[in-house]
């Protein structure tokens, strides 16, 4: 009797010290804001290009498809969105990540939605079989510079660019990538680049 009694108070204290301990890392995890919870890296995965023949002209104004954003990647929906559930951080050597030289900005180019992976592992690959380099100059961006229905605040837009390819050259490659909305912003007050867009998967 006596043993089962000191086995007891040895055990009891052990299990409620780790029943709090979890419970305290659960409810720090949920005390973090949604844009500073981690992400998940994603892992590089067997991809089929290309996805569509590309267009013979895409000119500066042009977008395809010929519908709006909103009708081609749907519009934005933040209260259903969750930075720590839905982005990924994705990494490549041969890409140009615009947060990793700019160290005046607090965004992660990086970040992206896991509906965008797909498309741009694609463009990835057809851009560095040209010998160029992709420029990721802005991904997922929660504040600041877009529009309250800008579909960078949930990481489902990219804005790209190339030294060595036009950006006619890199729309027409990034429609065969298969994004659901890119668009030639030639002379942009934002700045010129290719704006892509995917649908929620």
């Amino acid at each position: 009797m006596y043993r089962r009694t000191r086995n007891y108070a040895v055990w009891v204290p052990v299990v409620i010290l780790l029943a709090l301990l979890s419970l305290a890392a659960i409810g720090i995890r949920r005390l973090l804001p949604i844009d500073k919870q981690p992400q998940v890296e994603a892992k590089p995965i067997k991809i089929a290009i290309p996805m569509r023949e590309a267009p013979k002209t895409f000119g500066a104004g042009v977008h395809k498809p010929k519908t709006g954003e909103a009708a081609a990647s749907g519009s934005i929906e933040l209260g259903t969105f969750s930075a720590g559930r839905d982005l990924i951080y994705v990494n490549d050597p041969r890409v140009w990540w615009e947060s990793d030289s700019d160290k005046n900005d607090i965004e992660d180019d990086h970040s992206m939605h896991a509906a965008m992976e797909v498309p741009f592992r694609r463009l990835v690959e057809l851009v560095s079989e040209t010998n160029a380099v992709l420029k990721v100059q802005d991904a997922y961006r929660a504040h600041g510079v877009h529009g309250p229905k800008s579909l960078h605040k949930e990481g489902r837009a990219l804005d790209l660019t190339s030294d060595e390819l036009s950006l006619e050259e890199l729309a027409k490659l990034c429609w065969v990538a298969g994004f659901d909305w890119v668009y030639h912003e030639g002379n942009a007050r934002s700045g010129s680049h290719v704006h892509c867009s995917v649908k929620r998967r």
